[in-house]
């Protein structure tokens, strides 16, 4: 039998645990009626109609030209430090006096620096400076090459504010329109013109800003690869005239 002690007890602590149970129901009630993350995305791009969608497609441009500029701009690619340790090396193969090691080393390595330094030691030209204007030509189509990813952020930089300004003109102009009816403004078409022009809005910004960071970034870091290839290369070809004695086949 329960003493009159625990009656009082369980008469105490009864509503305070039924109050507890009930806060914790509202409260996983309210946490699921809540959207999750990927939804409220999801809305803030559908919302957007076509222009949002042009949008989304320069972020995926914006995003795939960045990736191909670090791809294209790795050490390993351009100028991997095991090559520019074996073009700094010729006056050593010059006291061997055969550079044909060096030659097949750089054949079988793919880089730009390991091109372009196989060039230069090839004995085809026969003065240093002939040999230095064949490699700068060389040198800029290799540039060229690592930089195809550079003038797509361009494109982008300019593209995305003006698709998200035209997004903004395509929602005021829906906004306006609802004046128009003779039934009066719909405060409802006008809340959803209104909020798809700031989407846009948001939407272009955050794909330019972006893609500027990235322009700025990849461009800098082009420019001092390119500034080190120079300065690698100036140094072989000096090296390899001043120890190698080159001499043109006959006709």
């Amino acid at each position: 039998m329960c003493s009159f002690t625990d009656l009082i007890v369980q008469s105490a602590v009864s509503p305070m645990l039924a109050a507890a149970a009930t806060a914790a129901a509202e409260k996983t009630a309210t946490a699921a009626a809540q959207p999750s993350g990927l939804q409220l995305l999801y809305e803030f791009l559908a919302t957007g109609g076509f222009v949002m969608a042009l949008i989304v497609l320069c972020s995926m441009a914006a995003i795939g030209a960045s990736i191909l500029s670090w791809l294209q701009m790795r050490p390993q690619i351009v100028m991997p430090n095991s090559v520019v340790s074996q073009l700094r090396a010729i006056p050593n193969y010059a006291l061997k006096g055969d550079i044909r090691p060096l030659q097949e080393f750089l054949s079988n390595d793919a880089s730009m620096l390991a091109r372009l330094g196989s060039m230069a030691i090839s004995g085809a030209f026969t003065s240093k400076q002939e040999c230095h204007d064949a490699c700068a030509i060389k040198a800029r189509e290799e540039i060229h090459r690592l930089e195809s990813g550079i003038p797509l952020l361009e494109v982008l930089i300019t593209v995305a504010p003006l698709l998200g300004l035209l997004g903004t003109t395509a929602g005021l102009v829906g906004m306006f329109s609802a004046f128009g009816t003779g039934e009066g403004p719909d405060t409802t078409v006008i809340a959803h013109e209104i909020g798809v022009a700031l989407r846009c809005t948001i939407a272009g910004l955050f794909v330019a800003v972006p893609s500027v960071l990235a322009h700025t970034y990849f461009t800098r870091r082009l420019d001092a690869l390119a500034v080190r290839v120079e300065s690698v290369m100036q140094e072989v070809i000096q090296h390899f005239y001043q120890h190698f004695e080159v001499q043109r086949p006959a006709a």
